[in-house]
């Protein structure tokens, strides 16, 4: 019997979790058929938003996707995305062959968006920590960073298939768009990488890496109940529970993604709305596919510069970065949106900015709180971005119904006001992220300043 080293083992798994990582993504390429959806069964705005919201809250429920993967491997938990998403598609599928039972039935609809965007996360969860484990740690950006370019990838590919073999050229005539053949292409193309999943994504743990089990901690528990500081030595390992959601230093990680993930959505989903307000239709497909290749090369390029740069410059100084640009680009846009270039600007620093908090985030999250425990933790904070995602798709909804000046018309013709007040929304919530980054830094060079203060003393032998 043929032999195979661990290390083509763990390789193979990669390209594998590449693959689930990218099909995962193409769940948020919905921006570029929201308008065809809304016409072919003449939904509000705020339906439309619905079917994103649920999708994300599905792909953001990774708390059961995390167990199941520590309890029985990457394997069935592909094998449970497989069959979850695919049979998700198929029933949005179906939905197009009745769509005048469906134009009343919008929550059904919603519910089929869920199904699949919760079998995505199974697919992800399974590439992501079965690569955790697989590799040297000192590489661990760099494996993130390209998991995560992947499932950017996804949307870019899916979105570019849209554009130029499903939307047939109906650029103007959104209802006739072939939707349902994308959706069957996306419950084939589930189903395909699903299964090879469940033969390629094995644990195959690096050896080198000491068992996390016999880390030896040193923490000091804090008179204020729930709090816990680092003395000396390594940050804490494999925290997870109670404790974990008591630590300030997590609320500073997790709701800085949530305001980002959340805000970068809303733009992701609604560029098409954006561009069919302002009647550049035609330029749908490029920028449904520039913004996730943006993603791409920042989750590639941050993973790499962010292991590079250890010790020295902190992840979260990066992204701090990242959200700065970001926020003053939402605050222009606030008064500026009708501008064709303020929205290609847009369009690059949302993306790139939403790779950077998607490559980041999982990363400091294994690396302060140990890998043993990581599908849960990093899966109970997609689940707050599955909250902070539906509340402002359903705000931004709510904004763009309300801007609508005609009496019984779904689209706002109102130019730049129509996204006034989501715009503005953004900026704050990005504004705010930039201050939970800010914390946790400040929380950083604390630990760093008592670490060198610990090691000039002298030291007193018993």
């Amino acid at each position: 019997m043929v032999q195979i080293s661990a290390n083509v083992q763990r390789a193979v798994a990669l390209v594998v979790g590449c693959l689930c990582m990218a099909i995962a993504g193409s769940v948020y390429c919905y921006g570029v058929y929201i308008v065809s959806v809304k016409k072919h069964y003449n939904y509000t705005q705020s339906a439309v938003e619905l079917f994103g919201s649920t999708s994300n809250f599905g792909i953001s429920l990774g708390f059961p996707a995390g167990m199941m993967c520590e309890r029985f491997g990457g394997r069935w938990a592909s094998l449970a995305g497989l069959v979850i998403s695919s049979l998700g598609y198929m029933l949005l599928w179906s939905s197009t062959l009745m769509s005048h039972f469906y134009s009343t039935k919008s929550a059904l609809q919603a519910v089929y968006f869920f199904i699949a965007g919760f079998g995505a996360i199974f697919l992800y969860m399974a590439a992501m920590t079965t690569n955790s484990i697989n590799f040297n740690p000192e590489h661990r950006g760099k494996i993130v960073g390209i998991l995560d370019a992947s499932f950017s990838a996804g949307p870019a590919i899916m979105a570019l298939l849209y554009g130029k073999i499903f939307a047939a050229g109906h650029v103007h005539d959104e209802e006739n768009q072939n939707l349902g053949g994308f959706y069957l292409t996306t419950a084939i193309s589930f189903a395909v990488i699903g299964l090879m999943g469940v033969f390629f994504l094995n644990n195959h743990p690096y050896e080198g890496e000491r068992n996390i089990d016999e880390i030896s901690l040193k923490v000091n528990e804090s008179t204020i109940a729930g709090t816990f500081e680092i003395d000396t030595g390594p940050p804490i390992k494999n925290i997870t529970g109670l404790k974990l959601f008591l630590r300030f230093d997590y609320h500073f990680i997790a709701w800085s993604y949530i305001f980002c993930a959340g805000l970068q959505l809303m733009f992701q989903n609604n560029i098409q709305t954006y561009l069919k307000t302002f009647d550049l239709e035609e330029f749908t497909t490029t920028f449904g596919t520039i913004n996730p290749v943006c993603g791409v090369l920042s989750k590639f390029v941050v993973g790499f510069v962010s292991d590079l740069m250890m010790p020295k410059v902190p992840r979260v100084a990066l992204l701090l970065i990242f959200n700065i640009v970001q926020t003053i680009t939402l605050t222009l846009c606030i008064f500026f949106s009708d501008k064709f270039p303020m929205l290609v600007i847009a369009l690059l620093v949302i993306g790139l900015a939403n790779g950077a908090v998607w490559c980041l985030t999982p990363t400091m999250i294994s690396e302060f709180y140990g890998l043993k425990y990581f599908g849960r933790n990093w899966g109970a904070t997609i689940f707050g971005n599955a909250i902070g995602g539906f509340v402002v798709q359903q705000i931004y909804g709510w904004t763009y119904d309300n801007s609508i000046r005609i009496k019984g018309a779904t689209d706002c013709k109102a130019g730049v006001h129509c996204f006034t007040w989501s715009f503005a929304m953004a900026a704050v919530l990005s504004f705010c992220a930039c201050v939970f980054n800010m914390g946790l830094l400040q929380k950083q060079n604390d630990i760093k300043k008592r670490q060198s203060k610990t090691q000039n003393e002298p030291r007193t032998v018993l």
